[in-house]
Parts: C-alpha cells; sequence; structure tokens
C-alpha cells in the first residue's frame, strides 16, 4: 500500500509539473492571458501543494487517519472528486463526439462565431473560421450568412465587421451578408443572430442553420443554438495541436457555465 502511495504522489507531482510548464511554455509563445493558459497551471499547483502537504502533515497529530472528523472529511473530499471526475469525463467525451463535421443538409443561412481580432486583423482562430465559411460559402452560391461577434477591448472594429471585410475581399457580395455586431458571449451571438435570421423574408422558425466554430467549441454552441429555437448543422475549423489540452479544458468548465446560466 505503501508503494501504491508514493506512486500516486509522484504521478499527481509529474502532472502538476506538466500543467505549469505547459501554462509557461503558453505564456512564452505569446498565448495571452485567459482560462485556457493559466487553468493547467493553477491546477498544477494544486496537485503539487496536495503532495506536499500530504508529506508534510499526514503523520501529524492533527492529521491523524483514526480521528473521526477527518474520515468524514476525506470520504466528503473523495466523493467530490469522484462527482468531478464522472462529469468531466461525461461532458470531455460529448465535446470530442461533437467536434466533427455533422452530415450534409441544405440550409438557407450560415452561422460563423466571431474569436477575436488583433486591432483590425483577424486573430489566427478567427481566420481559421473565416477560410472555412469561405470555402463553404463558394460551395453553396445561395446561402446567406450572419457574421456575429460584437467589439471587445483591444479591438479596432467589431469582429462581425472584420469578418464582413474578409468575405468581401474574397469575392462574397454583400448583400449575402448579416452582420450581428452586439454579442459579448455564444448566448448572445445566438441570440442575437436568431432576431436577424427571423426578421428574414421566409425564415421559419427552428430552422436548421449551418454554424461554423472551432471543434471544441461546437457541441456547446450547438446546445445554445437549440435553446434560441435554432437547428444547428456543425461546420468545425480546426484548432491549432499546441493548444488542443488547454481549450478543451477550459470548454469543460464553459460548458458547465453554459448549462447552468445561459437560458
Amino acid at each position: 500500500m505503501m508503494k501504491i502511495n508514493r506512486k500516486v504522489r509522484g504521478l499527481l507531482f509529474f502532472l502538476g509539473t506538466i500543467g505549469i510548464l505547459d501554462t509557461l511554455l503558453l505564456f512564452l509563445s505569446n498565448g495571452g492571458i485567459n482560462l485556457g493558459t493559466i487553468l493547467p497551471g493553477v491546477l498544477g499547483g494544486m496537485l503539487i501543494l496536495s503532495v506536499v502537504v500530504k508529506e508534510l502533515f499526514w503523520k501529524s497529530i492533527l492529521l491523524r487517519k483514526d480521528r473521526p472528523w477527518f474520515i468524514k472529511l476525506r470520504q466528503g473530499i473523495i466523493s467530490l472528486f469522484l462527482i468531478g471526475l464522472i462529469s468531466f469525463l461525461v461532458i470531455e467525451g460529448e465535446i470530442i463526439a461533437n467536434s466533427r463535421p455533422d452530415p450534409v443538409v441544405e440550409v438557407d443561412y450560415l452561422i460563423i462565431l466571431g474569436a477575436g481580432l488583433n486591432g483590425e486583423q483577424l486573430s489566427w482562430t478567427l481566420w481559421e473560421r473565416m477560410q472555412k465559411g469561405l470555402n463553404y460559402l463558394e460551395a453553396h452560391p445561395k446561402v446567406k450568412v450572419v457574421l456575429s461577434g460584437g467589439q471587445g477591448p483591444g479591438e479596432g472594429i467589431s469582429e462581425a465587421e472584420g469578418m464582413r471585410r474578409f468575405l468581401v475581399d474574397h469575392g462574397i457580395k454583400d448583400e449575402r451578408i448579416l452582420k450581428e455586431d452586439q454579442s459579448t458571449s455564444t448566448m448572445e451571438n445566438f441570440r442575437l443572430s436568431k432576431e436577424i435570421l427571423a426578421r428574414q423574408a421566409g425564415f421559419q422558425n427552428s430552422e436548421t442553420v449551418a454554424v461554423i466554430t472551432n471543434d471544441f467549441h461546437l457541441f456547446r454552441s450547438k446546445i445554445l443554438a437549440q435553446r434560441n429555437g435554432l437547428i444547428p448543422v456543425g461546420i468545425p475549423s480546426p484548432t491549432p495541436w499546441y493548444i488542443v489540452p488547454n481549450v478543451y479544458l477550459r470548454e469543460y468548465f464553459a460548458v458547465v457555465k453554459s448549462l447552468v446560466f445561459d437560458w
């Protein structure tokens, strides 16, 4: 048992170190400060701290394993950990399963979700989404597109305007483009886009629409689209391999938040 405990503590310490190194490497590569970059470091620090605390105080009088209050505390912590682990595995499984493209169906409208600008230039993530959207619009010349994204800190124009400029510069006619430039969250993306679509002649309530966003973001996007009366067909854009662990980890917490609060 002691050997098993040492191996578990060694594994936790190793995973904690990996998490901290991951955060540091993303900082050094200009990954920015956001939940996706700092979360692995924070969780890694917590894992290392738990190992250190256990090593220092496990045999102390305060944490003697035979004390009733300590037994209950340990059981509570283990129960919470197992609940969290199960929810993490289930939700991450859904995120991964929904990261693949849905079967192609005929639609009249495409929604492209914004993903940040650097001044007036598309971020790499948004450029990937727009390239995917451009290919789709060229292949489906009758489809109109809703470009959804407001203006955030560090952005010289709204994301919707940046996306519009990209499409127009690549030959998509302005009359095919509908701008939604007020949203600040994924929920608002769909709520405000639905309001724009509802004003279009011939649009039917609960109409199927195509949605382009990053692969890790599709699961949550489809949930929120459905909450706003749309039937989404997901078209994923790729995520750079070096940030995949970060964004998929961050998305777990974003899904939990949306399930509880985004109504």
